[in-house]
C-alpha cells in the first residue's frame, strides 16, 4: 500500500492520539507521586537529626520541572497529530477531488482535526499554559483525554467503508466546505467544553463519597454524574470510555489522591476556576455552530429556493443550537453559574453527539435530504423547491 495515503494517515494518526493520551495519563499520574516525594523529602532532614527549617526551598523542584516539560510534550502530541490529519485530508482531496467531507469515512477525521485545532487554541486561551506545579495536573489530564478520545474516534472511522462517492449536484458548492467546517469546529470543540464539565462532576463526585464530611454531595452533582453517565452508553464504545470509563477513572484517582495525602490540591486548584474555563471553550466554539447554521440556510436558500425547509436534520441542528441558546439566557439573565451551567454544557454536547453521529438511525432521517452517505438516495437539485401550487412570493 502507498505509504502517501490517506488510510495510512488516519492509522498515524490514531496510533499519535493513542501515544499521546496514554503519555499524558502517565504525566498525570506523575503529578500524583510529586507530593510524596516531597513528603518524604521534607521528613529527611528530621529524621537524620537535622532542622526541618534546614531544608532546601528547591526540595522536589526536580520532579516538579520534569513534570512541566513533559505537559508541553502533550501540546507537542496535539501539533503532530494536527499536521498529520491535515496531510490526510488533503491526500483525501487528491484521491476523491473535492472537498473531503461527503462520507462519515471523511467528515469524522475532519472533526478530528478541528479537535486538535481547538485544545491548541484553548491550551492559552483557557490559560492552561501558565499553570505551575500541581496546578497543572488537571490541564494535563484534560489534554490526555482529548488525545485519547482523538486515537480512538480514528480507530472507529478505520472500520467504517472507505469508498469514495460522487458529489451529488446540491453539494456542489462553495458553501460545501465552508458549512461542514464550521460546524465541524463548533462541534468538536463544545464536545471538548462538555469534557471540562464532566470530569468536574466526576471528581466532585467522588470526592464527596470518600470524604463526605468535608466535601457534602449535593442533589444536583449526584443526579449530573447518573445521568450522563448512562446517557453515554448507548453511544457505544467511545460513549462507554468516555462515560462511565472517565467516571471510574476519577475515582481511582480521587482514592489514591485523598489515601496519600488528605487533600486534592492539583483539583482545588482548577475547581475554583471550572465555571471560566468551560464558559471560555463554549465562547470559541458557539459562534462557529451559529456560522454553519446560517451558512447551511444560505446554501439551502441557493440549492433548493428557501432558507428553511423543516427538514429532519435542519430540526436536529436547530435543537443542538437553542441548546446553547438556553445556557446563554439562563447565564446571562437567569444568573446561572457554576454546576448548573456546566450541567447544560454536558447536555448539550449529548445533543450535538444525537445530530452529528445517531442522526442516520433515527426513523425521521430516512427520507431526509442530507443523507448524502446513502447511495441508495441520492438529492437533486430543487427537491426543496416550492411545489407548482404554491404562488411564487
Amino acid at each position: 500500500m502507498e505509504f502517501f495515503s490517506y488510510r495510512n494517515f488516519l492509522h498515524l494518526g490514531e496510533a499519535l492520539g493513542l501515544a499521546g493520551g496514554f503519555f499524558g495519563l502517565a504525566v498525570f499520574l506523575g503529578w500524583m507521586v510529586v507530593p510524596f516525594l516531597a513528603r518524604r523529602g521534607a521528613a529527611r532532614p528530621a529524621l537524620a537529626g537535622v532542622p526541618s527549617s534546614a531544608t532546601s526551598p528547591n526540595q522536589g523542584r526536580g520532579p516538579v520541572r520534569t513534570l512541566e516539560g513533559a505537559s508541553w510534550m502533550l501540546l507537542l502530541f496535539c501539533a503532530l497529530g494536527f499536521v498529520v490529519s491535515v496531510t490526510a485530508m488533503a491526500l483525501r482531496y487528491r484521491e476523491v477531488r473535492h472537498w473531503p467531507a461527503q462520507t462519515m469515512y471523511e467528515v469524522i477525521p475532519l472533526g478530528v482535526t478541528a479537535g486538535y485545532l481547538s485544545t491548541m487554541a484553548l491550551y492559552f486561551v483557557v490559560g492552561l499554559h501558565r499553570r505551575r506545579g500541581l496546578a497543572r495536573a488537571f490541564g494535563d489530564l484534560f489534554v490526555a483525554l482529548i488525545l485519547l478520545a482523538g486515537g480512538m474516534t480514528l480507530h472507529y472511522v478505520l472500520g467504517l467503508d472507505p469508498t469514495g462517492k460522487p458529489l451529488p449536484p446540491a453539494l456542489q458548492s462553495y458553501w460545501f466546505s465552508t458549512h461542514i467546517t464550521a460546524y465541524m469546529l463548533g462541534y468538536f470543540t463544545l464536545m471538548i467544553a462538555a469534557m471540562g464539565a464532566w470530569l468536574y462532576f466526576c471528581f466532585r463526585f467522588w470526592r464527596g463519597v470518600f470524604d463526605r464530611r468535608r466535601h457534602p454531595l449535593n442533589r444536583l452533582e449526584v443526579l449530573a454524574v447518573v445521568v450522563f453517565g448512562l446517557a453515554a452508553v448507548p453511544f457505544g464504545m467511545q460513549g462507554v470510555l468516555l462515560g462511565p470509563g472517565v467516571l471510574a477513572l476519577a475515582g481511582v484517582v480521587t482514592a489514591v489522591s485523598l489515601a496519600g495525602s488528605g487533600r486534592m490540591e492539583w483539583f482545588d486548584a482548577w475547581q475554583r476556576d471550572a465555571d471560566r474555563f468551560t464558559w471560555l471553550i463554549f465562547m470559541v466554539g458557539f459562534p462557529f455552530l451559529t456560522a454553519g447554521l446560517i451558512q447551511g440556510a444560505l446554501w439551502a436558500q441557493e440549492a433548493w429556493a428557501r432558507y428553511w425547509g423543516w427538514d429532519s436534520k435542519e430540526v436536529s441542528a436547530l435543537i443542538s443550537w437553542l441548546f446553547y441558546v438556553i445556557y446563554l439566557h439562563l447565564r446571562f439573565v437567569a444568573g446561572w453559574r457554576g454546576e448548573r451551567a456546566m450541567a447544560l454544557l454536558v447536555a448539550g454536547a449529548l445533543s450535538i453527539y444525537i445530530t452529528f453521529q445517531l442522526f442516520g438511525f433515527l426513523p425521521a432521517s430516512q427520507n431526509s435530504l442530507h443523507r448524502y452517505t446513502d447511495m441508495e438516495f441520492v438529492p437533486a437539485e430543487g427537491m426543496m423547491a416550492p411545489s407548482p401550487e404554491t404562488p411564487a412570493q
